[in-house]
């Protein structure tokens, strides 16, 4: 069913995080291609080496690449890039800024220049959640 599917992981920074590293097994065996943009807060519970590594594709987290070239991540070009976005785990925080149409992260960037499904795995609170 995911065979030849591109999928973009966008995790955010919450505990559940290091679930992230199953759910991008799971696509892959799946037949998926995933790519990874981590934000800055998901580092904290995460490494993206590891995400790296089970995805095969670097990880981004920037607007700017981390070396000194002038390179960019285009965001529209990789949320026209996917065929789906999952992000897990969202966050509070993160869900609030989709729903508010900010751009202050590669993510959410992403989020706003996709032309596929976006599937959000919220994870905070369930007071958080239920507010």
């Amino acid at each position: 069913m995911l065979n030849g599917k591109k999928i973009i992981l966008a995790v955010s920074g919450s505990i559940a995080a290091y679930k992230s590293a199953l759910i991008i097994r799971l696509l892959i065996k799946a037949g998926a291609s995933v790519k990874v943009i981590m934000t800055e807060a998901s580092e904290d519970f995460i490494t993206p080496l590891t995400l790296a590594t089970l995805s095969k594709n670097p990880v981004l987290k920037d607007f700017t690449k981390d070396d000194d070239s002038g390179e960019w991540n285009n965001h529209v070009d990789l949320g026209l890039w996917a065929d789906a976005i999952i992000v897990a785990p969202a966050t509070a925080n993160t869900i609030a800024k989709m729903v508010s149409g900010h751009a202050d992260s590669l993510l959410l960037a992403v989020y706003l220049s996709a032309r596929c499904p976006v599937f959000v795995a919220p994870a905070m609170d369930l007071d958080m959640y239920q507010a």
